[in-house]
């Protein structure tokens, strides 16, 4: 089966590959949650479920990309992740909001709510 990199939808769970993939995300023009994480990291598996929720409750409007920062430290680096989980969402190469920790999915609807203007 031939995958497309191109972001064809809304509402997709994405793991990070590469770094053109990330560009790719990153430029695109569909609003991504960009999810900051590693497989050590006890809070960003509890966060990871609660981000999933969201991305299905505004599966029209907004992806989520994981990046695991042992993979890509340099991705990491751009975006000042200094501690994990770190949340950032991005729009057409444009970081709109972000937050580092857990978030209830409340707080993190507001978040997405504000900043997609769905208010």
């Amino acid at each position: 089966a031939v995958v497309s990199t191109q972001s064809t939808g809304y509402g997709t769970v994405t793991e990070c590959n590469s770094e053109t993939q990330f560009d790719e995300v990153f430029q695109g023009d569909v609003p991504t949650l960009i999810d900051f994480h590693a497989d050590w990291c006890g809070p960003c598996k509890v966060l990871t479920p609660t981000l999933k929720k969201v991305i299905e409750d505004h599966e029209k409007e907004i992806n989520l990309l994981m990046v695991n920062v042992d993979q890509f430290g340099d991705i990491a680096h751009e975006f000042d992740v200094s501690a994990i989980p770190c949340v950032k969402l991005v729009k057409e190469g444009k970081v709109i909001e972000g937050f580092v920790g857990v978030r209830t999915q409340e707080n993190i609807e507001i978040i997405v709510n504000d900043s997609l203007g769905d208010a």
